[in-house]
C-alpha cells in the first residue's frame, strides 16, 4: 500500500479501469489528434499475445488506476535457447498522482513488482522506447541502459528504380502464408538473437490486429517456394510523410528476393503519394547494408522525434555487447509500426 494506494497484478477486469486512465493521460500527452484507444486494441495486445502479458498496477480505493507498468512478452531464439524478451509498453500515472522526479515516483514504486515477477519467472530481457520524461526516471531509478539512438534508413522518391528480378514472383496476401515456418527456419540460421517470426506470432502481430488495415503483407516466391515476407504500411511511418517497411523475413543470401520486395514497397510507395520509404535495422545487420547500397540513407530520428532503444538486462549472458552486435530486430519488435 502506498498512500492508500495498492500496487498489485492485473487482475480480470481492470482493463477498463486501465483504458480510462491511459486515455486520460495520452489525450494530454497528444492533443486533439489522439484516438481513444479501445477494448478490442486493448485485448488483443495483452490477453491474446500468445506470449502472454505482465502488468502492475497502482489501484487507488474507488478503483482509478493511479499508475501502470506493462509489458508485452515475445519468444526470441537466443544462442541460449528459447527466451522471452519484454517489450515495456505503456507506462503512465493519472495526472492526480504525479510527483515528478524529486523523490521515487509511483512510477518506479509501480514498476518494481512488475520486474521483481519478470525475473523471477525467467523473462531475460526488458527493453522499450520510452519517452524523454520516462527515461530520465528510468536512467535514475530503473537502470534502464542506453543501447542505442535510433536511426531511420530512408529512402526518397527521387531516388532511382530498383531491379525487379524476373524469376521471383511478388505478390499481396491476405494472411500469413502456412509455409512461413520454414522461411523463418532458413532465415533464422544467418541470426544469433532475434523474435522468433513464426506463423503465430506474425498471425497476431499483424493479422489478428485491431489496426490489421494498415498493414500490407508481401511474399517472394521463386519456382512456388516461399522466399520472402515483408510487412509493409503504405499510409504512414514515423518520418513525415513516409511509408513503412514494418517487417522482414528474406535470408541474407537470397538478394532477388530482397530486390523484389524492396520494389514492390518502393512502388507502393508511390501509389500511396509518400514522399519517404523508411524502416528500423540494426545497423551491423546485413540487411541495413543492403538497403544502403539501394538508396536508403541513414536519418537520425531526432530531426523529428528522436527514439532511444533501452534495455534491462535479467540473465547475465545477455551482455550489452552481445545485444549491440547480436540482437536483430526490426520496427515490427516495438509498439511504433
Amino acid at each position: 500500500m502506498t498512500s492508500g494506494l495498492t500496487i498489485r497484478s492485473y487482475q480480470p477486469g481492470d482493463e477498463h479501469a486501465i483504458l480510462a486512465t491511459f486515455n486520460l493521460v495520452f489525450r494530454e500527452v497528444c492533443g486533439p489528434t489522439y484516438v481513444d484507444r479501445t477494448l478490442p486494441q486493448w485485448q488483443w495486445a495483452y490477453l491474446r499475445n500468445p506470449a502472454g502479458h505482465r502488468i502492475s498496477l497502482a489501484v487507488a480505493p474507488d478503483g482509478t488506476v493511479a499508475s501502470q507498468y506493462a509489458g508485452m512478452p515475445v519468444r526470441c531464439d537466443t544462442p541460449w535457447g528459447e527466451q522471452l524478451f519484454v517489450h515495456c509498453v505503456d507506462s503512465m500515472t493519472h495526472p492526480d498522482y504525479r510527483q515528478g522526479l524529486k523523490a521515487k515516483s509511483l512510477f518506479v514504486e509501480t514498476c518494481m513488482p512488475f520486474w521483481a515477477h519478470s525475473r523471477a519467472i525467467g523473462d531475460a530481457l526488458f527493453y522499450g522506447f520510452p519517452v524523454d520524461a520516462a527515461f530520465r526516471i528510468g536512467q535514475r531509478y530503473l537502470k534502464y541502459e542506453l543501447m542505442t539512438v535510433v536511426d531511420y534508413l530512408i529512402r526518397d522518391a527521387s531516388a532511382p528504380p530498383l531491379p525487379t528480378p524476373a524469376d521471383v514472383a511478388v505478390a499481396k496476401v491476405a494472411d500469413v502464408p502456412a509455409d512461413v515456418d520454414a522461411l523463418y527456419a532458413t532465415a533464422r540460421a544467418d541470426k544469433r538473437c532475434l523474435t522468433r517470426r513464426d506463423r503465430r506470432y506474425l498471425q497476431w502481430r499483424y493479422v489478428d490486429n485491431p489496426a490489421r488495415a494498415d498493414y500490407e503483407l508481401w511474399t517472394a516466391r521463386r519456382g512456388g517456394e516461399l522466399r520472402g515476407l515483408m510487412v509493409l504500411k503504405p499510409g504512414s511511418g514515423l518520418a513525415p510523410d513516409a511509408a513503412t517497411i514494418a517487417d522482414w523475413l528474406v535470408p541474407e543470401a537470397d538478394v532477388d528476393a530482397t530486390d523484389a520486395l524492396l520494389a514492390a514497397a518502393v512502388r507502393r510507395q508511390g501509389e500511396a503519394g509518400r514522399q519517404r520509404l523508411m524502416t528500423v535495422l540494426p545497423p551491423w545487420s546485413t540487411e541495413a547494408r543492403r538497403f544502403a547500397e539501394r538508396g536508403f540513407a541513414w536519418t537520425p530520428s531526432a530531426n523529428w522525434l528522436q527514439r532511444r532503444l533501452i534495455h534491462n538486462v535479467c540473465k547475465p549472458e545477455f551482455t550489452p555487447e552481445f545485444l549491440a552486435t547480436s540482437w536483430w530486430y526490426t520496427l515490427g519488435d516495438s509498439d511504433l509500426a
